[in-house]
């Protein structure tokens, strides 16, 4: 079914027709506080390298992780077996790929890309001792122009236009902004299982694409706001706001918090992190207070009133309709 390689080649598969995970108990223990509960697990090892993959099914979305180490120069040949779309964000060294167009594409620390793939075998060379996080949501073209209905922001990137060939949608690398970094840092934390997990992941994977597509959208714009100063400036607000979710702040609040005009700062943080700061607010808050709805110590009234609520009705619908869940249903399977 999949392509069989020999010596230094090594096949990545990174999505497949059908899974067939392994059991946990074939992971060395070294590798297992890697592990997501909720995640099918692949392992591989020989006198070359190791690799632990791990998936997970989100509605339309293919969640893949691959940790890789190298013990010896290899070449990692990435293959999926029919076209799809992956978003891919890497983490803890650099590769230098063979590119689709070009001799070669690097494959940054702390970069994400869009790649559009056929079903066909790509080269990555990776150094002997290079450990490599490799992290990306599969979907497929028209799944993701069916999700724009429901997130607008959507419609740009999923009405790029295609090429025949596999290749990069976007004209230049992105950064895993601290946005990206918090969402994946969540999925990789995630110890929830079943729905729960589910729930959770899959928005996690569309804040991920909302994130992207902003970030490709604002690509032509110059950044008005780029100096050290500024830069500080806006990192200490993200990091006052990741620190004190519970509370709804408004623009104006926040802008005469910091001493900064309404309109700077909301242009600012866009620029910066590719996110709206009111929809910053809200996916933080969101994201609170569903992990307190996970634990059975948490009351949906004690929430409420600790995140500004008028009342137990409000917070539950939008969570509900943020997360696509049933709030009840989900504390019943705790």
């Amino acid at each position: 079914m999949y392509p069989q390689l020999y010596d230094e080649n090594k096949l990545l598969l990174i999505d497949r027709f059908t899974q067939d995970y392994l059991p946990a108990t074939y992971v060395p223990p070294e590798y297992l506080h890697l592990v997501i509960p909720y995640a099918g697990l692949y392992y591989e090892q020989d006198a070359d390298y190791d690799i632990l993959s791990q998936h997970v099914e989100l509605g339309p979305f293919s969640l893949w992780l691959h940790d890789i180490f190298a013990r010896k120069d290899i070449v990692l040949c990435p293959y999926a077996p029919f076209h799809l779309w992956a978003l891919h964000f890497m983490y803890e060294d650099s590769l230098r790929a063979e590119s689709f167009i070009t001799n070669e594409f690097i494959l940054d620390e702390r970069e994400c890309n869009l790649f559009n793939l056929y079903a066909e075998m790509h080269r990555v060379p990776m150094p002997a001792g290079k450990k490599i996080l490799s992290f990306h949501i599969n979907i497929q073209p028209g799944a993701l122009k069916q999700l724009v209905q429901r997130y607008p922001p959507l419609y740009y990137l999923a009405n790029k236009r295609l090429d025949n060939i596999s290749g990069i949608i976007n004209q230049r690398p992105y950064s895993i902004n601290a946005v990206c970094n918090m969402l994946i840092q969540s999925i990789l934390s995630c110890r929830y299982v079943e729905e729960q997990a589910h729930c959770y992941l899959y928005r996690c994977c569309v804040d991920l694409f909302l994130n992207f597509a902003q970030q490709d959208v604002a690509s032509p714009e110059p950044f008005l706001l780029s100096n050290p100063m500024n830069t500080a400036m806006f990192n200490s607000i993200f990091s006052y706001l990741t620190t004190h979710p519970h509370i709804p702040h408004s623009v104006a609040e926040l802008a005469n918090m910091f001493n900064m005009h309404g309109a700077r700062l909301a242009h600012g943080f866009r620029q910066h992190f590719s996110m709206g700061i009111t929809p910053f607010i809200k996916m933080n808050r969101m994201m609170l207070i569903y992990n307190r709805l996970m634990q059975k110590s948490f009351t949906l009234s004690m929430l409420a009133e600790a995140t500004g609520y008028r009342s137990i009705l409000e917070m539950v619908k939008d969570v509900e309709e943020y997360y696509d869940c049933d709030v009840r249903a989900l504390r019943r399977g705790m």
